[in-house]
């Protein structure tokens, strides 16, 4: 859903408009149903995300994010890790052997 939405004006529709009122008021967003199908959902506008372009990675991106690999080797026990993540998850497999 990566598209704007499409302006609508309902100044000549006194009962949607009354809806609108409602829900910028209460800041409550609503159900539009006919025949107990849900069509369409009547949010308030300050609830609407607008996507971000994706940052484009630079090499200095790169380059940082090479620089941290193996930057845990001497700090931290890998395996003891792994086996205290498990255990706190409460993991019931069994471990795999490789």
């Amino acid at each position: 859903m990566g598209r704007e939405p499409k302006p609508m004006d309902i100044g000549d529709l006194p009962e949607l408009l009354r809806v609108v009122e409602e829900v910028r008021k209460t800041q409550v967003p609503r159900v539009l149903r006919r025949n107990k199908e849900d069509l369409a959902i009547l949010m308030p506008a300050g609830h609407i995300t607008r996507s971000r372009p994706k940052r484009v990675k630079t090499k200095v991106d790169r380059e940082a994010f090479r620089s941290a690999f193996g930057a845990w080797k001497d700090i931290v026990d890998a395996d003891a890790l792994k086996r205290d993540l498990a255990s706190a998850r409460g993991s019931r497999r069994p471990p795999v052997e490789l």
